[in-house]
């Protein structure tokens, strides 16, 4: 009979006999060849793609699809534990970047922001145009106005050179205010340019005054001209010389006779004496 497994009888079991359905057997053992070949060839295939490879490089082509291989390209329901057909990530480096070995992006470098333009001002640019030894056409024709605002650049030995310039500086109080001696100053903003200026007296020139001898030796006006207030007089230059070690006043007389109607004053840091007379028209 067909189909026994075992034999109730006593005694032994008797041979077994053919083997039925042979070529079942050999299809099956055919399929299970193939399937370890294909699954011999899914890891080749991963290894030979870079599947396996982490870290931040080339992202691993996709795995083939076939059978026993998930759609996905993964190993037909083999887990993959380590992401490992991701490309890689997990603190390597973006997928995809060239030579990434990790760490965060730089920030950009910020746009630097723009000063602010500070306007044009031509005064300011006359102003510093003004270097030491210089002279100008400047000079004050009341107790506190000059005959312009600006400075102009002329010839020291021009007619109309008033003053020169003994120093420039960003600062009034680097310039001595006494004798002949003053300064002419701009400020723009945060900027000052101070111009630190010595009257220049020749004979002739008038300049403003009391009757008691004091005056305004950084003026100069018109001899005949109706005299500002607060001045009384205007005093005509008679002589300009280099100071004496001792000046005496005498050294102004215009005659021997003369006693009383000069006056004179040491300027420029007494360094030069100048001579004069009340301008009587």
């Amino acid at each position: 009979m067909s189909g026994i497994h075992g034999w109730p009888g006593a005694g032994p079991a008797p041979a077994p006999g053919p083997v039925r359905n042979g070529g079942d057997g050999q299809r099956l053992g055919i399929l299970l060849l193939v399937i370890a070949v294909i699954v011999g060839l899914s890891f080749g295939l991963a290894k030979a793609t870079g599947a396996d490879t982490r870290g931040g490089g080339t992202a691993a082509a996709p795995l083939p699809t076939g059978p026993g291989l998930g759609d996905d390209g993964g190993l037909g329901g083999i887990p993959d534990p380590d992401g490992l057909t991701s490309g890689g990530s997990g603190g390597f480096g973006d997928a995809g970047a060239s030579g990434g070995s990790g760490g965060a992006t730089p920030p950009p470098m910020p746009t630097p922001t723009p000063s602010p333009t500070t306007p044009y001002d031509p005064t300011l640019d006359l102003y510093r145009a003004v270097s030491a030894g210089d002279c100008l056409n400047n000079w004050m024709i009341s107790e506190t106005d000059w005959v312009s605002s600006t400075p102009e650049i002329v010839p020291c030995d021009d007619d109309g050179a008033g003053v020169w310039v003994s120093q420039t500086s960003d600062t009034t109080s680097d310039c001595p205010v006494d004798a002949g001696r003053s300064y002419l100053s701009y400020s723009s903003g945060l900027e000052t340019v101070a111009l630190c200026v010595t009257r220049q007296f020749e004979v002739g020139q008038c300049f403003l005054g009391m009757a008691d001898g004091t005056a305004n030796l950084m003026s100069w006006v018109d001899c005949a001209q109706s005299v500002p207030a607060p001045y009384s007089q205007t005093y005509n230059v008679t002589g300009v010389y280099s100071a004496p070690a001792e000046v005496q006043g005498y050294e102004c007389r215009q005659s021997s006779g003369d006693q009383n109607s000069y006056y004179w004053w040491t300027v420029d840091n007494d360094t030069v004496l100048l001579c004069a007379v009340v301008y009587s028209g």
